[in-house]
């Protein structure tokens, strides 16, 4: 299992559709992979769970610590922090 540190971009937070594009990267990979709001401390949510990543509502500029575990870990991982990073759906 790896994990890393990021900044969530998106200017209206973790919202239906930036969930839905998370949800597309995280299922492209075998890796579990998931998503943790760091300054709300809200629990670890899957990344494959679209109704989980919207209920963690994470806010535009929140740390986020993204895991992943498995075969292509280090793929999923580098894949969801860029997404994350570069804004989601509205940098």
């Amino acid at each position: 299992m790896i994990a890393v540190d990021a900044v969530f971009r998106d200017r209206y937070g973790l919202h239906p559709r930036s969930a839905l594009r998370i949800q597309q990267v995280a299922t492209a990979y075998a890796s579990r992979c998931s998503i943790q709001g760091l300054d709300s401390g809200t629990a670890e949510v899957p990344a494959a769970s679209m109704i989980g990543l919207v209920s963690a509502a994470i806010r535009n500029g929140e740390r986020i610590r993204i895991t992943a575990d498995g075969p292509d870990e280090v793929g999923a991982l580098e894949a969801l922090r860029s997404l994350c990073e570069d804004g989601v759906c509205h940098p």
